[in-house]
């Protein structure tokens, strides 16, 4: 005969003690997850970052008439070629500053006087001639302890290796060995 009391209080601290080591699993699982949603959040935000700039630098050194990189300024000076829109153009540069003081650098452009953010969190950058017209950037950013990195070459128009002479030469040396 069994009565009908309730529960003893060892069942009831044994119950606790359960549910306890559930709560403190699952908590454990969430703020893990957080975390890490966290540290890639970060990691894409400054993979973004060095995307974006790089590609924007790059396409201006590719399209450049002029491009010079001051090292110990980090500045990189460009002077874009004349086309229909802008047939005048006038010199850009490059550079990493905070001028907004809110303790994040931010990559600039310089634009006619006036400095406009390309990406912020890059924290490193460097532009360098590896022979005439071929152009080496790298940058690095880095946010919350994600450090990312992005490397790319490229050449400026005017200074292709192959002119249209060497390539006729090429062709009609080509068409003159065929022959006979």
């Amino acid at each position: 005969m069994r009565s009908n009391r309730g529960f003893t209080l060892l069942e009831v601290i044994f119950a606790l003690l359960i549910s306890g080591v559930f709560l403190i699993v699952a908590m454990r699982l969430l703020t893990d997850q957080w975390r890490g949603s966290i540290a890639l959040k970060n990691h894409l935000e400054a993979h973004y970052a060095v995307l974006t700039a790089g590609k924007t630098v790059t396409e201006a050194v590719r399209k450049a008439k002029t491009v010079e990189w001051v090292q110990d300024s980090g500045l990189l000076k460009v002077l874009p070629m004349p086309d229909d829109v802008n047939p005048t153009p006038t010199p850009d540069s490059y550079f990493i500053s905070d001028l907004d003081m809110d303790g994040t650098k931010d990559l600039y452009w310089k634009h006619l006087g006036v400095s406009e953010p390309l990406a912020s969190f890059i924290t490193l950058w460097e532009c360098t001639e590896v022979e005439p017209g071929l152009w080496e950037v790298f940058m690095q950013a880095k946010l919350n302890g994600q450090n990312v990195t992005w490397r790319s070459v490229t050449r400026q128009r005017v200074h292709s290796p192959i002119s249209q002479a060497k390539i006729g030469q090429r062709v009609m040396l080509a068409f003159l060995s065929s022959s006979f």
